[in-house]
């Protein structure tokens, strides 16, 4: 099936990993196919070893949030771009939701925009015109 790519954009909160655990509920409930397939909630998707298998195509398929290196997050993991490496990225220090998915847009087939391998996402604040910040954006690439 290969590999597909995927972002969401939610209101800012403080806790990341809330917002990924908060985003990923949403997304499984929205999903109609893991309820016809017997599945009820995400934790027993996640017992049930499914996403290993095939994947979800989307933020099902990542887990935790890590503030470290590039490429040295692991499968599964949601990276969080901050510092010299946002304003690299969307030209500058507090980007805002459209300068981020513009340069998602964009960097889409360089290699050089994160993540850079597959089953792994990364996440960055955005800023509204008042210079606060006003979401996250969370994005990644996974699947078989």
């Amino acid at each position: 099936m290969g590999a597909s790519a995927w972002s969401y954009a939610v209101p800012y909160q403080e806790d990341l990993q809330a917002a990924l655990n908060g985003l990923r509920e949403r997304v499984f409930t929205e999903d109609e196919y893991y309820r016809e397939e017997g599945v009820e909630s995400l934790a027993e998707l996640m017992d049930s070893g499914r996403l290993a298998e095939e994947g979800a195509h989307s933020v099902l398929d990542v887990v935790t949030v890590v503030h470290c290196a590039v490429d040295e997050e692991d499968h599964g993991d949601v990276r969080v771009v901050e510092g010299a490496e946002v304003a690299e990225l969307f030209g500058t220090g507090r980007p805002s939701l459209d300068a981020v998915r513009a340069a998602e847009e964009q960097g889409g087939g360089d290699i050089d925009f994160p993540p850079s391998f597959r089953g792994s996402g990364c996440c960055t604040i955005t800023y509204g015109p008042e210079g606060a910040p006003d979401g996250l954006y969370f994005w990644g690439i996974t699947g078989d």
